[in-house]
């Protein structure tokens, strides 16, 4: 793809991970000691941007984090994280789990699942996006150095074109930010401005 510019046409919105756990004070990982009171941030900023989608007539794509009750399919993330299942991450049917309320999904949103921390990996998130006709991503979400960067690498390694809105994304640390946009910016994805983004869609 010789021009890496963000143009609205086929493009969709992925919201990754705004749930509970990842954001709340009651969530499991707030629970677990990580500090989540930078994650809120990223709420304003996404649903401007998903107020313009919906406008535009684009698809709007949550990435939900989902585990089963008896966490079977956590994998690695069990144990580099130890207390984290114990502490009911994302379980299924669960609050923690559940997207916040501040953004919950509408009837024609798409719902992707996922157990591990990309959004391709495992899932039909790429079936979603090829029946639809979509080449270009905007990613939004939580944490950006973990599930988010995890998600736009995967996105670069099948060609799709990759825009990050800068203040749509947040994670635990400044340093932690800062660290992934400079992966992006070096070859993975555009680092735009919010604003930036709705005024190419309202073109």
């Amino acid at each position: 793809m010789s021009d890496l510019s963000y143009k609205k046409e086929n493009s969709a919105l992925l919201i990754i991970d705004m749930q509970n756990a990842f954001i709340e004070k009651e969530g499991s990982l707030s629970k677990m000691g990580l500090d989540t009171s930078r994650t809120s941030i990223a709420i304003e900023p996404i649903k401007k941007l998903k107020s313009e989608f919906k406008a535009q007539g684009l698809p709007v794509i949550y990435i939900q984090h989902s585990h089963r009750k008896d966490g079977a399919d956590a994998g690695l993330i069990a144990k580099v994280f130890p207390p984290i299942m114990d502490l009911g991450h994302c379980i299924e049917g669960t609050w923690d789990g559940e997207i916040i309320n501040e953004l919950k999904p509408e009837e024609d949103d798409y719902i992707v699942k996922k157990h591990r921390f990309s959004g391709f990996y495992n899932t039909q998130l790429d079936d979603v996006l090829r029946s639809l006709g979509i080449n270009t991503l905007v990613v939004t979400g939580i944490a950006t150095n973990v599930c988010v960067e995890s998600t736009v690498r995967d996105a670069f390694y099948r060609d799709y074109n990759v825009v990050v809105p800068r203040e749509a994304t947040a994670s635990y640390t400044v340093e932690q930010e800062q660290g992934s946009f400079g992966n992006f910016e070096f070859a993975f994805a555009r680092v735009m401005p919010v604003e930036s983004v709705i005024n190419e869609l309202k073109k």
